[in-house]
């Protein structure tokens, strides 16, 4: 008996059975009306070709102009830094009181030194446009002239002329470049440009020297200040590279904190290695410091030495401006001189060694201390008798054979008779005899006539003692115990 699931799944399998025989009618129609086809459509897809995206991509590049590139000087942030610098160099500079940090031009100062980047940045963009389009004319150019702003200005000079004698370029490079400029460009195989092409490569460059005015005021803008802000930190070092450092570190107060180790690689260049993957420094271990005028006057192998000399000052100037109550230069001006000594002092040569020659002989004869300390000098190294004997000879009497006495290894008058030797002789105290003296004193069994025989106890007092009592009770002893005439007697008692 079948269930009402079963019922369902039969269904289901004839529907799916269905759907399977009219996809294969469907796909054998298809087919068949493909291959009717071929023929025609064949040719109409090799008439048909897909656009390339470089092309499309430089299409909308030219359509859309040096607009597309040069950005930075229409947004709202460059507008409202540009009036603030524009407002802020009408006014005097101030010295900055309380706290550093809250100051509304320090904060000015410090974000100019990222609007000098977004200028510099922009800069290449709009150079990389010029070059690419005006490239058609000239394409020599860009070898000749590697420096973007000239780059710029000689586009501007020359413009849509094929005929380079009637340019003027002195005022712009020097000679030996514009005779390369000029040769180079009589014989160029570039074309003119259009009117819209030479339009926006005159734009272009318009904007290049508008944006380096603007970053050259934002730069005397910081120059100004820079010495209110950090005085000590610019007498040391360029005002412009103090306020690049002073940027990158975040301000005074966290350039302060940083070590000389870091400030010295503080704004390290780098390059790009491969294909993006990694970086490596354009030249290790320096930074914007290496680039002050107190380092590169240094000789190029003693600059990574004044690098870290001078970072190491930079480190101090940087507390010195923060911690100081009014803005003085005087204790940078100070480290910049101890900077400049011991760069020179490196540069001299090492001091030769002088000879000098010995004093002149004085025959005079030397002066000589007398007294009882010289005498005992000289009789410590003084010459003894026995060695005096040993080194006198006798003249008239030969002995031994001529070898040892040539050799020296005779004794001389030694033990021969005459002379003197000095013998040791015991020293004796000069209390010695006043010590032996009192001895002989105070000994009670002295025979001498001066002796007593009075003796003094504690108990008895003064007594009388017969000093030949004790003689003659040995005597009594020996004659009973030891006499010839008597026999042997017992110890024990009786």
């Amino acid at each position: 008996m079948t269930t009402l699931a079963d019922s369902f799944l039969e269904d289901l399998d004839d529907l799916e059975g269905d759907s399977d025989d009219e996809q294969v009618d469907e796909m054998a129609v298809s087919d068949d009306k493909d291959g009717d086809e071929e023929g025609g459509d064949a040719l109409d897809d090799d008439d048909d070709e897909e656009p390339d995206l470089d092309d499309m991509l430089g299409n909308i590049h030219d359509e859309a102009g040096i607009r597309s590139v040069a950005t930075l000087r229409t947004s709202d942030y460059f507008v409202k830094h540009m009036t603030a610098i524009n407002a802020a160099l009408e006014r005097p500079p101030q010295p900055i009181t309380g706290n550093v940090e809250e100051d509304p031009e320090y904060q000015l100062v410090v974000t100019c030194n990222e609007l000098v980047q977004k200028i510099d940045d922009e800069m290449v963009n709009v150079h990389k446009y010029v070059v690419d389009t005006y490239s058609k004319k000239f394409p020599e150019l860009e070898s000749l002239v590697p420096q973007r702003l000239d780059y710029m200005q000689v586009v501007q000079t020359i413009g849509n002329e094929m005929d380079m004698t009637m340019v003027d370029l002195s005022d712009i490079l020097p000679n030996a470049v514009v005779i390369s400029v000029s040769m180079t460009g009589s014989t160029t195989s570039g074309q003119p440009l259009s009117e819209s092409d030479l339009s926006q490569c005159m734009q272009g460059c318009r904007e290049a020297v508008e944006l380096e005015e603007d970053k050259m005021k934002s730069l005397t803008f910081v120059e100004s200040r820079m010495n209110m802000v950090a005085p000590n930190v610019c007498a040391l070092i360029d005002t412009i590279i103090a306020a690049q450092l002073m940027g990158l570190a975040g301000g005074l107060v966290m350039m302060s904190k940083i070590p000389s180790c870091n400030l010295q690689i503080l704004g390290q260049q780098k390059q790009v290695l491969g294909h993006g993957f990694a970086s490596v420094a354009a030249m290790p271990h320096t930074g914007l410091i290496y680039y002050s005028t107190a380092v590169q006057r240094a000789p190029p192998y003693l600059r990574m030495r004044a690098l870290k000399l001078v970072a190491a000052k930079v480190a101090l100037a940087a507390r010195m401006d923060l911690h100081q109550k009014e803005p003085s230069d005087a204790l940078g001006r100070k480290l910049r001189e101890e900077v400049d000594d011991k760069i020179d002092k490196w540069q001299e040569p090492p001091k030769a060694k002088t000879k000098k020659s010995l004093p002149a002989p004085d025959n005079r004869p030397a002066k000589k201390r007398g007294g009882k300390r010289a005498r005992k000098h000289k009789e410590k190294f003084g010459m003894t008798e026995m060695r005096k004997e040993t080194n006198r000879r006798t003249f008239s009497n030969f002995e031994g054979e001529y070898g040892d006495d040539a050799m020296g290894l005779d004794l001389g008058m030694l033990g021969k008779g005459g002379g003197k030797l000095r013998m040791p002789q015991k020293k004796e105290s000069k209390n010695a005899a006043k010590i032996k003296k009192r001895a002989i004193q105070m000994s009670s069994g002295a025979t001498n006539g001066l002796s007593s025989s009075l003796v003094f106890t504690p108990v008895q007092g003064l007594e009388l003692a017969n000093p030949t009592a004790n003689e003659a009770k040995v005597s009594d002893a020996n004659k009973k115990w030891f006499s010839q005439s008597n026999g042997f007697l017992s110890a024990k008692p009786m």
